[in-house]
């Protein structure tokens, strides 16, 4: 039984490593049309498919549904790797699986904002004058709002540039994800001790 367990879990890694390969494929203008994507898109898409329409994981025009699909693939290969090798699985350890993919998901969106704002703030200090370009202008009325609605809570109503707003949300970030994975490995690890 833990043999097969295994071998299941490792399909579903696999499985999940060619949804990740598809979605990367897609950010790509030129691969979009081929073989090999096309092969990927048949096997990976009906599975991606099911969580593209969650209006929650769309922020502005980023769209984070495939993050869920991951997640969920990983949780489930993680869960049976762990039954094979413990041969028990108690309420506490799903309840920590359900947190562990909750916050693995909030550290990825994070994690993607914040690569977002640092190559923003980074082209910002090399060439000043960038407004005739259309996608940092697309990334720009998307992020805007949110920058500077998080960096208002420390200038307190003062007018700060867009690059000071930047980093002040890259800071803040960087706070929370430090936090976030403390707080989380602190409940995990108590969550899954619970007997039942």
């Amino acid at each position: 039984m833990a043999v097969t367990l295994r071998i299941i879990s490792s399909l579903i890694s696999l499985y999940t490593f060619l949804c990740f390969i598809r979605i990367i494929l897609t950010w790509i203008p030129g691969m979009s049309y081929n073989k090999i994507t096309n092969a990927l898109a048949a096997i990976c898409d009906p599975y991606l498919n099911l969580f593209r329409n969650i209006k929650w994981l769309t922020i502005g025009s980023f769209n984070f549904s495939p993050a869920l699909g991951l997640c969920l693939l990983s949780a489930t290969s993680m869960l049976l790797t762990h039954f094979s090798h413990q041969g028990v699985i108690s309420v506490g350890i799903i309840l920590s699986l359900i947190v562990q993919i909750v916050w693995v998901m909030i550290h990825s969106i994070i994690l993607f904002f914040m690569l977002l704002l640092l190559v923003r703030v980074i082209l910002l200090a090399v060439n000043k004058n960038d407004s005739g370009n259309v996608i940092l202008s697309q990334i720009d009325y998307t992020i805007k709002p949110i920058v500077y609605r998080m960096s208002s809570l420390f200038t307190r109503g003062k007018t700060i540039s867009y690059q000071s707003a930047l980093i002040t949300a890259l800071i803040m970030l960087l706070i929370v994800l430090v936090a976030g994975n403390v707080l989380v490995a602190w409940l995990t690890k108590l969550i899954a001790a619970i007997p039942f």
